[in-house]
């Protein structure tokens, strides 16, 4: 099992080494359309060590078909539309899709900390929490997330004093300028927030920077009212799936991106455009308003989702469809 891209041209280099090898390769960013993969320059190799694997798998079927598009117009093999697969002389790569997921949260009771006690150490005396959880990464749509809170905030100014919205932040490839600027940006868009509307006993963001342990963040995810998730583009977008896992169903909502794998599936979170921001602003009022017993429902069904697809699904479905393909000393693909 050969994981995400980093490794593009790995499968190919074991294949010429083991050609009875049975490799998988597990693609967990998305895959773009024709035309803009069609920018790289490296598109021939990058697509010829892939097709290395005798399966490859994404997130979703949609990621599937712009590959498929993708390997028939960029280098010589047959796509065969109703196998998924991609047949270069005598050697078949299926394609399909395998929506990877999260192992069941804790049990509540290890979770340790009360809602109270979780406010309390946050200096936030409030009757609704929100969160987000991230990498400060420029796909994850932060800065349009930290405009949306502003704007709610503007239209809907009753809720200033009510309502926190705690931002967890992992600083991610450090080294790179890009993303050192946008940990710069990030920073100064939750100051300039609090700046413009906060008072002596209250903020409206609160932005806790480094890296935070699975232990550390399961109380947000427990008790926020709701969690938002507005990836400008994602894979899948686990933290979708843990916040659902690990959530109180009377309690929390998610506020889930459209351009995320993760949207598929969990169709009864509140879907929203992030570049979209007085669409999101909405939805934080929706999530903040709505019925309890509405909320309840959408919560139990996504949790159940959750439940029936888990990580353990992902891993044992994976496998065995590599298990089903017989790879004689030729590298020769069977089903």
């Amino acid at each position: 099992l050969i994981q995400d891209y980093h490794f593009a041209l790995l499968p190919r280099l074991v294949k010429d080494r083991r050609p009875d090898a049975r490799i998988v390769l597990f693609w967990h960013i998305p895959w773009p359309n024709p035309e803009a993969f069609g920018i790289c320059p490296w598109q021939q190799e990058i697509l010829l060590g892939m097709l290395g694997a005798d399966l490859i798998g994404f997130h979703i079927q949609f990621h599937c078909n712009n590959f498929l598009e993708t390997v028939d117009r960029a280098i010589e093999a047959r796509v065969d539309r109703e196998r998924f697969a991609v047949v270069r002389g005598r050697h078949t790569t299926y394609v399909k899709p395998f929506p990877i997921s999260v192992a069941p949260a804790p049990d509540p009771a290890d979770v340790g900390v009360s809602r109270d006690e979780l406010l309390k150490d946050l200096g936030a005396s409030v009757e609704f929490l929100g969160v987000g959880v991230d990498r400060i990464d420029y796909t994850k749509g932060i800065l349009e997330r930290l405009r949306a809170i502003e704007r709610f905030f503007e239209r809907y100014p009753d809720y200033r004093q009510r309502m926190v919205f705690v931002e967890l932040a992992a600083p991610s490839r450090s080294h790179i300028k890009r993303y050192q600027d946008l940990d710069e940006e990030v920073d100064r868009a939750a100051e300039k927030i609090n700046w413009n509307l906060q008072t002596n006993r209250w903020k409206p963001i609160v932005y806790l920077r480094g890296h935070h342990s699975h232990a550390e963040i399961w109380p947000y995810y427990r008790h926020a009212d709701f969690c938002m998730v507005t990836s400008l583009h994602d894979g899948m977008n686990l933290v979708a799936k843990e916040y659902v896992s690990a959530a109180e169903e009377e309690r929390g909502l998610l506020i889930l991106s459209r351009f995320t794998g993760a949207a598929r599936e969990l169709v009864d979170a509140l879907q929203v455009n992030p570049y979209h921001i007085d669409e999101m602003a909405e939805a934080i009022r929706l999530a903040i308003e709505m019925p309890p017993a509405e909320r309840a429902l959408r919560m139990r069904r996504m949790k159940q989702i959750i439940r029936e697809r888990n990580i353990y699904r992902w891993a044992g479905l994976l496998l065995e469809e590599l298990t089903r393909l017989s790879v004689d000393r030729a590298g020769i693909v069977e089903v």
